[in-house]
């Protein structure tokens, strides 16, 4: 059954019910009311007959003070009847309205109304023929029936009405429900109103964009992913093949040439070096994503210069203009942060690589919020737009053509990222083509 209908059939039948209990409420009331202004109207009667037997005896009782339709009177004394015009039968209730007392006793039996007294010597019985009143009540449920069935279908068909037009926005939601489960994350319900079910269908549409960028999130990741495979598959493949090859060569004794035999020696070890660096950059990112460190006071200032000056030694050509604040401490790990700095200070003077005039700026500094910012721009080639969004994911390099020397290897900044993210750092790329790139970390100030 839907939710609809079980609106409509509880509320049809708890408004039937109450109609019902209303209805035989109002005919009882109005059939007590009329039986209670006979009662009232026959004790002025009974009063009546009591003050005419003060002035007139038994047998001057005259038949005519008694005309009443369908009343009816019967008046003895000691037991003995002197008058009664009553010819209906009250031995089934002859106890009950035997009079005791001045006080008038009154009791319905078979549709007439029985009531009794007992005025100075004499018991006074009045029975009145009440189907008229019975005879009311009937019509009146006879009335209330046929109006009751008649409002009950005009009631059922209104509540249903209502029901169906504040119900059919479900109906929206059930129809989006199962687009979704079909695979439709693009459906949005309209604007439901401002009520309970408005309020739901705006939770319902932001529960909608957040499962579509979860999944969107989740599809770029498997593609990441995908291209991270493709990327390694292609990285160890190369240096592999070059292995093999002149392995092959000198293995097959093709090549006899002392000299030649060393320098494919030297190309072996060469890619073999480098398939080794490959493994450990790779290792280091993922043991990055659960490492736990224990962190102590590092004097930042010192480790960075340090990266500096081994920077300094291999690019002998490159100006560093150096602005770093002294006895700098933090909690870190000095390992990670060498590498940290390092693998920028490097990207930045391989981005400087066919300048003229090759200058790397280097600021460290702490705010007036306690924070650290170390600031590394270059004045290299810099990055457009596209290149900036990819640079890191790893294996990506600017140079297509995947020189070595000049590109990387394409794990240096995605290993930064996540270096920054156990020191809880924040790592941020902007950058200009032909006019370089600014490195800004921001750490925060813990020791």
């Amino acid at each position: 059954m839907k939710f609809r209908q079980k609106i409509f059939l509880i509320t049809f039948i708890f408004e039937t019910i109450s109609i019902i209990i209303i209805g035989i409420t109002i005919i009882n009331n109005n059939y007590n009311k009329l039986i209670d202004s006979r009662i009232e109207s026959n004790k002025g009667n009974i009063h009546n007959i009591a003050s005419i037997l003060k002035f007139y005896s038994a047998d001057e009782l005259n038949s005519s003070l008694f005309n009443k339709d369908n009343t009816y009177y019967e008046i003895s004394k000691d037991d003995n009847i002197i008058y009664t015009n009553l010819s209906i039968e009250k031995n089934d209730i002859e106890e009950i309205i035997k009079p005791s007392s001045s006080q008038i006793k009154a009791t319905i039996f078979n549709k007439m109304l029985f009531m009794s007294a007992k005025e100075n010597e004499y018991d006074i019985i009045l029975v009145e023929d009440i189907s008229d009143i019975f005879e009311n009540r009937q019509d009146q449920i006879y009335y209330f029936v046929r109006i009751s069935m008649i409002t009950s279908f005009i009631m059922a068909f209104g509540l249903y009405l209502v029901i169906f037009l504040l119900t059919r926005r479900i109906d929206d939601l059930d129809k989006a429900v199962n687009k979704i489960e079909k695979g439709d994350y693009s459906i949005r319900v309209k604007k439901l109103g401002n009520d309970e079910i408005g309020d739901f269908g705006k939770s319902f549409n932001k529960m909608v964009n957040s499962i579509d960028e979860k999944i969107t999130e989740i599809q770029k990741v498997s593609e990441n992913r995908k291209n991270f495979i493709h990327n390694i598959t292609h990285e160890i493949r190369t240096p592999l093949t070059s292995i093999i090859g002149y392995s092959s060569l000198i293995k097959n004794g093709k090549i006899k040439d002392s000299k030649t035999i060393i320098d494919y020696n030297n190309k072996i070890y060469e890619e073999g070096n480098y398939l080794n660096l490959i493994s450990q950059r790779l290792i280091d990112i993922v043991l990055l994503d659960g490492k736990n460190l224990n962190l102590e006071n590092i004097d930042i200032s010192q480790c960075l210069n340090k990266a500096i000056n081994n920077i300094i030694d291999t690019y002998t050509d490159i100006t560093f203009i150096k602005n770093i604040e002294k006895n700098i401490i933090v909690k870190s790990d000095e390992i990670l942060l060498h590498s940290l700095f390092t693998n920028i200070l490097k990207n930045a003077a391989i981005a400087c690589e066919n300048k003229i005039n090759k200058i790397i700026e280097i600021s460290l500094k702490i705010d007036l919020n306690d924070e650290i910012y170390l600031i590394i721009k270059d004045n290299g080639k810099g990055m457009t737009e596209e290149q900036l969004d990819k640079v890191l994911e790893p294996f990506y390099t600017l140079n297509k053509d995947r020189n070595r020397k000049t590109s990387g290897m394409g794990l240096g900044l995605p290993l930064c990222v996540k270096i920054c993210e156990v020191l809880n750092g924040d790592i941020k790329i902007t950058s200009k083509l032909g006019e370089g790139t600014i490195v800004t970390i921001k750490f925060k100030r813990n020791g």
